[in-house]
């Protein structure tokens, strides 16, 4: 079964058209979507880049594998128990090895890997770890030449290459695209595209106006924004980069066409975090655990000859569920440290029942943890950034009347804020280590994002 994970750097589920987005973004997205699962809740375990992967490479929450921001913090993970869990051999007398990661699983099973991946901006030594092949494209030499300026086009070229000479195989292929992140390229026409009236109803008039006054990295002031005049031009860029990319997603599910390898390969379309545009004060960036930092689309197409109910899914699911999931499909066991569930159930039968809760964490501008119900959302903020008077220790949301997270109901519903906060607790006992807790080592030291910036700010 050809397994191929596309992961798009800050996409917003928002911003997606199968998700009712009402700009033409992500026609081939969308197109594939009518074949597949879409959840609807889908969020990442970790934000942003490194934890985020970090996550979806080991299998395990950030409170277990330890990596909990970018920086020195994310360069190795938690030590595991004993020796042998770490460097056991591989042989008929051990039938798994605990610590393995998910490239790591394809690699025993002797299924061709690749990553394809334009993260090296960050060094993550344990990213590269058992695949049989890394590619990480450049561009070509200039003046603007950067780790942030790796085209859609240049990575899924190279998919393209790993795919033509395994098709006769079996392979699990990563394909990671930097595009729609930060810096916005997009030629004036591609952007011109995408210019619209119509604009999300936060941040308001008088909201932009508030954040003009703050001294804080990635500010109105800091970014430009005026009016919303200037955020509908910033949305339009972030649109351009999101269509440019779908476009080349569209050049590979093609290709599989072409090749007679759709119906048999296992294809899943995410993201590894959002991104927020001043709905709480930041625009252009991923800064916490607010949804438009946090949820991400996740579109799953399992093989044609499995069974699937297509369409839909409100069920609370996290990236760390994607390990068991391919896993399951490709019928290898899954390693008992694994943290997350399958999602087979859940694609093959809408109503299957589910966990009711799942917790997120983000630690590089702030150091959040979150717990999301169906009905709420209560972050826990153990470090404020350069937020101090904007970002309260103690947040409680109705994500059914509030769903843009606007009014902080926290003293309304004490009751219900200090449950939440206690099955947080209840949570990290189960996920987490012996080891100090590792969002609370990042708001000691200090988020990485944070301690970079903040000398040149007076904050909030």
């Amino acid at each position: 079964m050809p397994v191929i994970y596309i992961d798009i750097d800050s996409l917003r589920s928002d911003h997606v058209g199968a998700y009712g987005y009402n700009q033409p973004t992500t026609p081939n997205i969308d197109e594939f979507a009518t074949d597949a699962v879409r959840f609807n809740r889908s969020y990442v375990a970790n934000s942003p880049c490194l934890p985020s992967r970090a996550a979806l490479i080991t299998g395990r929450y950030g409170i277990h594998n330890g990596i909990e921001t970018h920086g020195p913090l994310s360069q190795s993970f938690n030590s595991p128990a004993s020796q042998i869990d770490w460097a056991g051999t591989w042989g008929d007398h051990i039938d798994e090895r605990p610590w393995w990661t998910l490239p790591e699983l394809f690699y025993k099973q002797r299924t061709s890997t690749c990553a394809v991946s334009s993260f090296p901006r960050h060094p993550a030594p344990w990213f590269h770890h058992a695949w049989h092949e890394v590619q990480q494209p450049q561009e070509p030499e200039g003046p603007n030449e950067s780790f942030q300026t790796v085209r859609a086009e240049t990575v899924i070229d190279l998919a393209l290459d790993f795919i033509q000479q395994h098709a006769d195989e079996e392979f699990f292929l990563y394909v990671q695209l930097w595009d729609p992140h930060g810096p916005y390229k997009r030629s004036e026409e591609q952007v011109d595209a995408f210019r619209s009236e119509s604009l999300p109803p936060y941040p308001t008039a008088e909201q932009i106006n508030q954040h003009q006054q703050w001294d804080a990295w990635r500010s109105a002031s800091h970014m430009d924004i005026d009016d919303r005049t200037d955020l509908a031009e910033m949305l339009a860029h972030y649109d351009a980069e999101i269509h440019y990319a779908d476009r080349h997603i569209g050049r590979l599910l093609d290709f599989l066409h072409n090749q007679a390898l759709y119906d048999e390969s296992f294809v899943t379309i995410t993201a590894d975090h959002g991104e927020e545009f001043g709905e709480h004060g930041l625009y252009r960036e991923h800064w916490s655990t607010h949804d438009g930092t946090q949820r991400v689309p996740l579109i799953i197409k399992p093989p044609a000859d499995q069974p699937i109910e297509s369409g839909t899914r409100d069920q609370l699911v996290t990236n760390v569920d994607m390990p068991p999931t391919l896993a399951d499909y490709a019928g290898f066991n899954t390693p008992t440290r694994w943290q997350g569930q399958s999602l087979r159930p859940v694609i093959e039968n809408a109503k299957a029942e589910w966990r009711d809760h799942i917790v997120v964490d983000h630690g590089l501008y702030t150091a959040q943890r979150a717990i999301r119900t169906e009905q709420w959302k209560f972050i826990r903020t153990y470090h404020p950034g350069m937020w101090s008077a904007t970002v309260p220790e103690h947040q409680l949301y109705d994500m059914h009347e509030d769903p843009q997270e606007q009014d902080n109901v926290v003293e309304d519903f004490s009751d219900v804020a200090t449950n939440l906060e206690e099955r947080m607790a209840v949570w990290a006992e189960e996920y987490g280590t012996d080891n100090e807790d590792p969002i609370r080592v990042v708001a000691d030291q200090g988020p990485a994002g944070y301690n970079a910036f903040q000398s040149d700010y007076e904050g909030v």
